[in-house]
C-alpha cells in the first residue's frame, strides 16, 4: 500500500495509488485545472501523498474522503439499487490459474511450460497476484520492472525475460478479456539496449587437454559425446536427440531433425537447424567404435552407462567439474559449438559451408565471429597473379620469342593514308 506522485508526458502531477490489491491513477488540480509540476504545487501533492500514506499504514484511508468525484469514486459509493448478484473482479492470479492449464505439452514446449510457471510464481504473482487484470497499466508495468531489478537484484535481461516473456504472453492471449493491454502502450526504447555477449569458444590447447581427459578418465561414451560436440558443432539438443537412423556410417553423414530437452523432444531450434553434416573421419570411427552389435534405428546414438539419453543439463555441470580439473576458465558446455566454429573459420573453412554444417547463417557467423575469419582471403588471388607475373616475365626474358616480333610497332606513324578532312597523326 503506497501512494506515489508521478508527472505525465503533459507535464502534470498525478498520485499513483496502491491500495486493496490495485492500482490506479488519480489526477491532481489546481483551481479545477490540472496541477503542473512546478515546485508550489510539488510541494503541497508531496504533503498530501504523505498524509495518505500514513492512513493507509494506519489502516485508516477513506478512498472517497480524499477523492470524491475520483475515477473509483463509483466502486466505494453505496449503491441505491442492490445488484442482484456481487462480480467479483477477475484478479491477474485467478486469470493465470486458468491460463496456465492451457500452457502445456504438447501445445508448448515443456520449457517454455516451466519458465512460465517459475517466472509467475516466484516474481509476478508476489507483486501484482491480487490486482485486477484490467488495472494492470503501464506504470504497473514500470514499477515491476524497477522492482525486479533495485529490489530482486535480478539481470536487466533477465527481467525482460519475465515481463516480455511470461507477462506479455498471458495479456496477449487474454484478447477481450482485458480492455486496454498495457504492452501497447509501451515505447520502443522502454527496454535498453544490451551488449551482445559474444562467443567464447576453448582453445584448440585446451580442446585438446579436455579430450585427453575424458578419454584417459570417463568412461567412452562420455568422451565420444564430447569429441563429437567438439568436431561437429552440434547443440546439446540436437546431440542428444540423434538417432542411429538418422546417421549413415557409409557415405558419413548425419541428418538432425529433432531437439531433446528436460526429456523431451520437439523440433530443431530453427528451419536451418534441420540439416545433413558431413562427419570428418575420425568422428566416423568413433561413431563406428560405439555402435551397438543390435541396433534400431529409433536407438538414441548417446546414451549414458543405464542406456538412457544423456541429459544434457545434467552432464553440464559435470563438464565444469572437469574444467575445474584441468584448471581451464569456466564457460558453458554449450560452447564446444563455438569452438568448431571458430577454429574452422581460422584456418580458412567456407563459411557457407561452416554455416550449413553448423545449422545457422552466413550473416550469424560473420556478425558474432568476424574476428576468427582469416584476413588473407585474397590468398589464393595473389597466387594466381604471381603465376601470371612469373609467365610476363619468362616471356620478356624470351622463352616465347619465335612467337612474337623483336621489333616493336612504330604507332607514331600512321597507319593509314589520311584523305579529305580527317586529322592526321603528328610526326
Amino acid at each position: 500500500m503506497s501512494c506515489m506522485i508521478r508527472t505525465n508526458k503533459h507535464g502534470n502531477l498525478s498520485l499513483r495509488l496502491f491500495w486493496q490489491g490495485r492500482e490506479w491513477q488519480e489526477r491532481v488540480t489546481n483551481r479545477g485545472k490540472p496541477a503542473k509540476d512546478v515546485p508550489a504545487n510539488r510541494k503541497r501533492v508531496e504533503a498530501r501523498a504523505e498524509l495518505i500514506n500514513e492512513e493507509m499504514e494506519a489502516g485508516t484511508f477513506e478512498y472517497l474522503r480524499w477523492f470524491p468525484n475520483g475515477n473509483r469514486a463509483h466502486e466505494f459509493k453505496p449503491n441505491e439499487i442492490a445488484a442482484p448478484a456481487e462480480i467479483k473482479p477477475l484478479t491477474l492470479r485467478k486469470f493465470y490459474e486458468e491460463w496456465i492449464e492451457k500452457k502445456k505439452p504438447p501445445f508448448v514446449r515443456l520449457s517454455l511450460q516451466r519458465d512460465y510457471q517459475q517466472n509467475f510464481k516466484k516474481n509476478i504473482l508476489p507483486f501484482m497476484g491480487d490486482m485486477e487484470l484490467n488495472g494492470v497499466t503501464i506504470d504497473t508495468l514500470e514499477s515491476f520492472r524497477i522492482h525486479l531489478v533495485d529490489e530482486r537484484g535480478l539481470a536487466l535481461k533477465t527481467a525482460r525475460n519475465i515481463i516480455d516473456g511470461s507477462l506479455k504472453a498471458m495479456f496477449r492471449d487474454a484478447g477481450r478479456r482485458v480492455e486496454r493491454n498495457p504492452f501497447h502502450e509501451i515505447p520502443a526504447n522502454w527496454w535498453p539496449r544490451l551488449p551482445q555477449r559474444e562467443p567464447d569458444p576453448f582453445s584448440e590447447q585446451e580442446r585438446d587437454a579436455i579430450l585427453a581427459y575424458y578419454r584417459n578418465n570417463r568412461p567412452q561414451w562420455s568422451y565420444a559425446f564430447v569429441y563429437f560436440r567438439f568436431w561437429t558443432g552440434t547443440r546439446p539438443s540436437e546431440c542428444t536427440a540423434l538417432k542411429w537412423g538418422s546417421v549413415d556410417l557409409q557415405s558419413s553423414k548425419a541428418t538432425f531433425s529433432l531437439s531433446r530437452h528436460l526429456g523431451e523432444e520437439n523440433a530443431t531450434k530453427t528451419r536451418a537447424s534441420r540439416r545433413t553434416i558431413s562427419l570428418l573421419p575420425t568422428v566416423l570411427e568413433l561413431l563406428k567404435s560405439i555402435l551397438p552389435l543390435r541396433v534400431e534405428p529409433n536407438s538414441y546414438v548417446f546414451t549414458d552407462e543405464q542406456g538412457k539419453p544423456i541429459e544434457q543439463g545434467e552432464f553440464g555441470r559435470a563438464f565444469q567439474g572437469v574444467l575445474r580439473v584441468l584448471k581451464i576458465r569456466p564457460r558453458p558446455f554449450y560452447n564446444l559449438r563455438h569452438t568448431f566454429i571458430s577454429v574452422a573459420l581460422t584456418i580458412g573453412c567456407n563459411q557457407k559451408w561452416i554455416a550449413e554444417q553448423a545449422g545457422t547463417s552466413i550473416a550469424m557467423i560473420q556478425e558474432h565471429y568476424g574476428r576468427y575469419i582469416r584476413d588473407d582471403g585474397d590468398s589464393r588471388l595473389r597466387e594466381h597473379v604471381k603465376e601470371q607475373k612469373n609467365d610476363a616475365i619468362e616471356q620478356k626474358t624470351g622463352t616465347f620469342a619465335g612467337t612474337f616480333s623483336r621489333e616493336a610497332p612504330n604507332y607514331r606513324n600512321p597507319l593509314v593514308v589520311p584523305t579529305g578532312i580527317e586529322p592526321v597523326f603528328p610526326t
